[in-house]
């Protein structure tokens, strides 16, 4: 930091003493909040891999499922880490307990009807069909097509995690999109806090020592969970964003030329009392 802050400084009095005034404030700004962001994500995930499911893990248990995102190309427009900067409005309420439900609701009918415009709940399904069934749970068979709006509330209540990486998944099938390194790094960082949070649960149930350890890891685990999926939720509503504006603009299908009226015929007004046209009248 002290070897960046010098040569900032250095940089800055070389272009205000080349009269250069705008140039040294853009640079100072850009300077400090793409390195303060770098930073702090570099600070939180540094311990974790970015790099996508290998061969082995997509080959053993249930990792086949999620062989093809490995396979996609294309990107998001923006990864989950630049989310809070680029969408901050949706990344700030996505991530509020109070307002999650509401969102997670919104969020899944407005990704549905993007990939299917005007279909509504008609292709709603609990986690979207992508959580294999298990026990007494079977998405298709929950209601979905009597009750959407009840059973994804149920959803966002019982499942939050699925529910936001379904909606994500969603996406993802439908423009062949796959994750970034910095992407990866935070769900790995999520991922990580939640089992850390309940291995300290399990530990404090044979061991009152460990009751206040748990209890501080699990508020962490919490505001990572919170912060993680109010990152994912922009990221999906950038896109929609994206892919909309892209649409209405190149890939919308056009209605064609508007069609012809004939213009209203011309009527002339004749003043009271004035004796017609002989020529008119004879015509």
């Amino acid at each position: 930091c002290l070897l960046y802050g010098t040569h900032k400084r250095r940089r800055e009095r070389t272009l205000l003493r080349d009269g250069g005034r705008k140039e040294a404030r853009a640079f100072v700004c850009c300077g400090v909040v793409g390195r303060s962001q770098r930073m702090a994500c570099n600070a939180l995930c540094c311990c974790f891999s970015g790099e996508p499911l290998s061969q082995d893990e997509v080959e053993k248990g249930r990792g086949s499922r999620y062989a093809k995102y490995v396979n996609y190309v294309n990107k998001f427009q923006i990864s989950m880490g630049d989310a809070p900067c680029k969408e901050c409005p949706c990344c700030l309420v996505a991530c509020c307990p109070l307002s999650f439900i509401c969102v997670q609701h919104h969020m899944r009918y407005k990704v549905l009807n993007h990939v299917a415009p005007g279909s509504g709940w008609d292709n709603y399904l609990c986690c979207q069909g992508y959580i294999p069934p298990c026990c007494c749970f079977a998405p298709g068979s929950c209601c979905e097509k009597e009750l959407p709006r009840t059973c994804a509330c149920c959803e966002i209540v019982c499942c939050p995690g699925l529910v936001v990486s379904s909606t994500r998944f969603v996406m993802m099938d439908h423009y062949e999109l796959t994750a970034d390194e910095g992407d990866n790094r935070l769900i790995r960082f999520n991922n990580c806090m939640q089992l850390l949070s309940c291995i300290c649960h399990i530990l404090a149930l044979f061991n009152r020592d460990f009751q206040q350890l748990a209890a501080l890891i699990d508020l962490i685990a919490d505001i990572v969970f919170f912060t993680t999926a109010g990152c994912m939720t922009a990221q999906v509503n950038y896109e929609i964003k994206y892919r909309d504006a892209l649409g209405g603009a190149h890939g919308g299908v056009s209605a064609g030329p508007p069609p012809y009226h004939a213009p209203p015929p011309t009527v002339v007004a004749v003043p009271a009392g004035a004796p017609p046209d002989n020529e008119a009248m004879a015509r």
